[in-house]
């Protein structure tokens, strides 16, 4: 029986950026709650764009925040790792070479960013309803990171930041979340790592557990759940990890297995 179910955002419920949910999609996962079936949101985004997207509901689900480097429920912090301050400045060093591309800093709730770029920031606030602070300079930032993005507005991140994924590698997790996005963050953190920990706190196995994704970053996380689907947009590597593929995400693929549940 199907206890808890993990889902990535961007790509997998909604398409990149996006800042409303199907109704049926958050009416079928409240009324999973009331059969005493736990959801929670598994993503790159922070705790804020989380509970605002979820807001109906926001009281009765899991968030897994920041690709598992955050997991709380909405008003409890269950579990946080945070990145070293002398990683976090070299880090900022490194993506100011890159002029074309930002890099944001996440704190718990909310980025910090040098872009002047009105157009990124006003993307983020009311796409991804983030919480986005400009400072002069990045390295004057003194609060706990708990993860950093550098963004290719050009679509090539793979490409752009492939210097950045070599050197940082051996001492953070490097994923990419979709074209756009290159994370960085501790490198023992992880959307599956976080799932196995909620999983030991609720006392629900990996046999009990469904799980939806659609980017690198959402592998470790598909692999923790018994029951693994890449949504049918997914990128290949994804696929091939997924015991299973649904629809894509604008066709609403997750909602459609959610459905057979009820």
């Amino acid at each position: 029986m199907i206890k808890l179910i993990a889902s990535d955002i961007d790509g997998t419920l909604v398409e990149d950026g996006g800042s409303v949910l199907d109704k049926e999609l958050v009416e079928a996962i409240d009324l999973l709650y009331d059969k005493g079936i736990l959801f929670a949101v598994a993503s790159g985004r922070s705790i804020v764009s989380q509970r605002k997207l979820f807001n109906d509901i926001k009281e009765k689900i899991y968030y897994i925040s920041c690709n598992g480097t955050y997991i709380g429920r909405h008003d409890e912090c269950i579990y946080r790792s945070v990145i070293k301050p002398e990683y976090i400045k070299e880090l900022v060093k490194d993506c100011r070479n890159y002029p074309d591309c930002t890099l944001f800093l996440n704190i718990d709730e909310g980025y910090y960013t040098e872009t002047k770029d009105e157009n990124v920031i006003r993307w983020l606030e009311t796409g991804y309803r983030e919480k986005v602070i400009q400072v002069d300079d990045l390295l004057k930032v003194d609060e706990d990171i708990i993860k950093a993005c550098f963004f290719d507005p050009k679509h090539t991140v793979g490409v752009t930041g492939e210097k950045l994924i070599e050197k940082w590698s051996d001492k953070l997790s490097v994923v990419t979340a979709g074209t756009m996005w290159l994370d960085f963050f501790d490198i023992n953190a992880s959307k599956g790592t976080a799932l196995a920990m909620l999983q030991e706190k609720l006392g629900i196995s990996k046999e009990e557990t469904m799980a939806f994704g659609d980017q690198q970053n959402d592998i470790e996380m598909l692999k923790q759940a018994e029951y693994s689907y890449a949504t049918g947009n997914a990128i290949d590597e994804v696929k091939q990890v997924a015991k299973y593929v649904t629809d894509t995400n604008v066709n609403q693929g997750v909602l459609k297995v959610l459905r057979t549940l009820l």
